[in-house]
């Protein structure tokens, strides 16, 4: 008894941010596995040691809690200016490098977006417009830079943005799957170096300066 009140002290005592921050961790772990209808309020509070009362206090709703958990982890992107950058390429091979790199540590971010992708809903709604549409602009308004500094495949900027976030995302989110099919997907920093130069190729870039070459 003595043991449990002592738990339920040390949860109490936590910093509210702190708090705040592990149920983000643990609704991103949720939303990713089981989508939005299948996320469960009480395993993301107990998974972030916390009392699902708790959840109340720090998020007006499940929906809230969603969209917080989706702008922390699109927050983790850094899009480099291209169009001030003097080398387009490079800056936009760099982008690359850390969308994947992001990808890779954090596998939830795309596999949210796909849970999300795949039938209409508000919550798709908001994640285009909020996210992805701005996004898709932005890597478009590079790769026409790219272009017109004479470098990168012959290829329109859509297909350009399916290749970086299919070909290119999903190998991480969809990690479990090829695993089983025997089809090597590791998370590690390497793995994303390595799979962000194949993308690369793909696009006729060389990879950013300064990258490390990854490892088999």
């Amino acid at each position: 008894m003595e043991k449990a009140s002592t738990s339920i002290r040390s949860r109490s005592r936590r910093p509210a941010a702190d708090l705040a921050a592990a149920l983000l961790d643990a609704a991103a772990v949720e939303f990713a596995a089981h989508g939005f209808e299948g996320a469960s309020t009480r395993r993301i509070a107990e998974r972030a040691g916390a009392h699902q009362p708790q959840i109340n206090y720090h998020f007006a709703s499940k929906e809230q809690l969603w969209r917080a958990t989706v702008d922390r982890l699109f927050a983790l992107l850094v899009v480099p200016d291209v169009a001030a950058a003097p080398d387009p390429a490079s800056a936009f091979a760099a982008g690359v490098e850390r969308f994947l790199q992001v990808s890779a540590s954090h596998p939830a971010l795309n596999r949210i977006v796909n849970q999300e992708a795949t039938a209409p809903s508000s919550r798709l709604d908001w994640l285009v417009a909020t996210h992805l549409r701005p996004l898709h602009r932005l890597v478009a308004a590079a790769w026409a830079d790219v272009r017109a500094s004479g470098a990168g495949a012959d290829l329109p900027a859509d297909e350009v943005w399916e290749l970086v976030t299919t070909y290119g995302a999903l190998r991480f989110a969809n990690a479990p799957m090829l695993a089983l099919l025997e089809i090597p997907s590791g998370t590690e920093p390497a793995d994303a170096a390595e799979h962000a130069r194949r993308v690369l190729s793909v696009l006729g870039l060389a990879p950013a300066p300064g990258s490390r070459p990854g490892r088999r």
